[in-house]
């Protein structure tokens, strides 16, 4: 009989603890996110387009300039060994 008590002890006391770890989410964690999301719909021209996209063409670019920047954009690789290089910062004009 005392065994099967420590038994539920052993089960029972862990619960109880950890549910004393559960609280409310504060207004932070609330909030996470929040101003991301803001900053995005802020870079939104036109709202309406997002749900109803123009197929129009863009007019007042340089079409062969635009086919050039993508081409370029799809095409080079990055240097991922340059990331690990080291970064000196001067401040106040010290070298």
């Amino acid at each position: 009989m005392k065994l099967q008590i420590n038994h539920k002890l052993a089960f029972l006391l862990p619960a109880v603890l950890l549910g004393g770890c559960a609280t409310d989410p504060t207004l932070t964690e609330q909030n996470f996110g929040d101003s991301v999301r803001q900053m995005v719909n802020a870079q939104i021209y036109d709202p309406s387009t997002i749900s109803n996209p123009s197929d129009a063409t863009i007019e007042g670019t340089d079409g062969r300039m635009l086919e050039g920047v993508i081409e370029s954009y799809q095409t080079t690789e990055t240097d991922s060994g340059s990331v690990g290089e080291e970064i000196t910062i001067n401040v106040g004009g010290g070298q």
